[in-house]
């Protein structure tokens, strides 16, 4: 049975994500772990009164946090009944990133699916930061970022965004082999080219990932490059059928180029498709 994580702030942005999940796994066996997490913050006050201010304040959360759930187990098992699924609530204090982090390890997760949100200017700073958090610190579970008010169609086509510098391993695809399985649909690898002309491993790695993914039917498309990596794959999957975007993180080569150019955050701020990001 497959285990997704769905970490929750009861926004709509994170509803959007959970009945995401659910329908993107409708006729697979899944457990949904979803999760709340909540925190006192140290302030000047609760810091020197933390005896009565920071445990009224702890009670309020704790009681807002399960109720919260309560009303979204009570809906999903009234309304979206599913005899392959099941559903189980968290509500744990402390921070989301080491909350998570506990769960992918004691129940075995499988994938975390959450929101984001679409934004501009500073507010991008604010928004989705927990999203963009989680993406950078947990290094064994793939993530799926849901945009706000992203309407669920059935997925036919996944743009996967590689440098082509590494070979994968069918281990590592796992997440994308079982998407192409479960909705038949079609993958291409997207590469944004600044070389000339490929090298011997790019080409080498190429072959590779079709012969991973001999499944599904994968193509390759070249994108120019359009001032920075991030503009050009939006650009793309903007104006192109993609339902799916998906980027490989690992450290040292495309992915850890991305985060300093702030592609993955603003991938996922401004894309209008769910962003997938697979550790290798």
């Amino acid at each position: 049975m497959k285990k997704v994580l769905i970490p929750t702030d009861f926004s709509d942005n994170a509803w959007d994500a959970l009945t995401y999940a659910i329908r993107l796994y409708d006729d697979i066996p899944c457990s949904f772990y979803i999760l709340n997490t909540y925190e006192v913050v140290a302030t000047g006050a609760t810091a020197t009164l933390h005896t009565s201010a920071s445990k009224k304040i702890y009670k309020v959360l704790k009681e807002d946090s399960e109720k919260g759930l309560e009303k979204i187990e009570a809906y999903l098992n009234e309304y979206l009944l599913n005899d392959k699924h099941e559903y189980e609530i968290f509500s744990k204090y402390g921070s989301l990133n080491l909350v998570v982090q506990e769960l992918i390890d004691k129940h075995n997760i499988d994938l975390v699916v959450m929101g984001t949100t679409g934004a501009s200017g500073m507010k991008e700073a604010f928004i989705g930061s927990n999203t963009m958090k989680l993406i950078k610190n947990i290094t064994e579970c793939p993530i799926i970022a849901v945009p706000k008010d992203y309407e669920y169609r059935e997925p036919e086509l996944i743009s996967f965004a590689t440098d082509l510098k590494k070979p994968f391993t069918t281990q590592e695809l796992n997440p994308l082999i079982e998407l192409l399985l479960i909705h038949d649909l079609d993958l291409e690898l997207l590469h944004v080219k600044k070389e000339k002309e490929l090298s011997d491993t790019q080409k080498q790695n190429i072959d590779l990932v079709k012969k991973l993914l001999k499944n599904g039917d994968v193509s390759y498309k070249e994108l120019d490059f359009e001032k920075s990596v991030s503009k050009t794959i939006n650009n793309y999957t903007q104006s192109n059928k993609v339902d799916i975007i998906c980027l490989a993180k690992y450290e040292h080569t495309f992915l850890e180029r991305l985060t300093r150019e702030k592609v993955i955050k603003k991938v996922g701020f401004h894309s209008a498709v769910p962003l997938l990001t697979i550790p290798v």
